[in-house]
């Protein structure tokens, strides 16, 4: 008789841990063959095989017969290690990437791989609790987007809390109002909605920023539920100077494209009454308009009028649905 690779008594390296359910037994909560599931839990994963195991464990546990009927993704982002082996499993589907791409790039090829008319976020390692995950699928049902707000009794490396501080405080003065929180990866909202806005997602970690500054400044009604999160399996692959200086920018490029007239105008104003301060000083002492002044002044209403024009050309790029033809 063939030996089960799925429960052996000394795991070998690469096979999932013993206690998972026989091949062709489809966890509680597991749609019946041919009937699409009510939500797609996406789970992006890059060299995560500290931590994909015991997600995967206790997020099948958490599912219930009579509830909602769930299928889990897991995006393997290019792994170098056995990240997708050990998410191989009963009532899991792996999606494979070539190469690594990014965390944005795992969400995009997870939502255009759901089958689920709901699609949740869920990380690889191990942090979040899967209670959470179905607090943030029931809230759905009275607003567009449920997105998780992490507690104070969260883990959060001590090296991350001032650059979140940062982001927290840019990002709130962008959109206009305050942001619990910005870049939570336990999230849920409908698939079509998500379809609209998959064109303006980056590659890389921002993608969740993108989410909620999108989500936001379109004027959805978004809940913010709070989750606790756990210290992390594994390693992380957040690089805290170079995804912090890419996502600052991200913040300004999405606030330029949803809102540009929150950049421009107050560059504008600020030139232009510059320019006319400077100015109104020659002009007492009767020796005209300074060619400094006048410059300042003309570049003013020169910026106020990009403005306009970035105004015109943002619309239409919101406009445009995600194809997954531009993958």
């Amino acid at each position: 008789m063939e030996h089960d690779p799925l429960a052996p008594s000394t795991p070998p390296a690469g096979t999932p841990p013993a206690g998972t359910p026989p091949a062709g037994t489809p966890p509680a909560g597991t749609p019946p063959a041919g009937t699409p599931p009510e939500v797609t839990v996406v789970i992006p994963a890059f060299n995560e095989e500290e931590g994909i195991g015991e997600t995967l464990d206790t997020l099948l546990a958490s599912t219930t017969p009579g509830a909602r009927t769930f299928e889990i993704v897991v995006v393997d982002d290019g792994s170098s290690d056995n990240t997708a082996q050990m998410a191989a499993r009963p009532g899991v589907r792996v999606l494979r990437h070539k190469r690594n791409r990014g965390y944005g790039a795992a969400l995009k090829t997870g939502v255009l791989g759901a089958r689920g008319e709901i699609v949740a976020f869920y990380d690889a390692d191990n942090q979040f609790d899967p209670a959470d995950l179905h607090k943030v699928v029931n809230e759905l049902e009275n607003v567009d987007a449920v997105l998780g707000n992490r507690t104070a009794e969260s883990h959060t490396p001590f090296s991350r809390r001032g650059g979140k501080r940062l982001l927290g405080w840019l990002a709130n003065y962008l959109a206009r109002q305050k942001i619990p929180d910005l870049n939570c990866g336990l999230r849920a909202m409908r698939r079509d909605l998500l379809l609209e806005y998959l064109h303006l997602w980056p590659q890389g970690f921002s993608a969740s920023t993108t989410t909620t500054l999108v989500l936001l400044k379109e004027g959805y009604d978004v809940s913010f539920v709070p989750v606790t999160v756990k210290k992390r399996l594994g390693t992380s692959s957040v690089k805290i100077f170079r995804d912090g200086f890419n996502t600052v920018l991200l913040i300004i490029r999405l606030t330029t494209l949803l809102d540009p007239f929150r950049v421009f105008i107050p560059a504008a104003i600020l030139l232009f009454f510059a320019g006319l301060a400077w100015g109104v000083r020659y002009m007492i002492e009767g020796a005209g308009l300074s060619v400094a002044a006048l410059f300042l002044m003309v570049s003013g209403v020169n910026i106020f009028f990009f403005g306009l024009l970035a105004d015109q050309i943002a619309a239409l790029r919101r406009e445009r649905r995600y194809s997954p033809l531009r993958r």
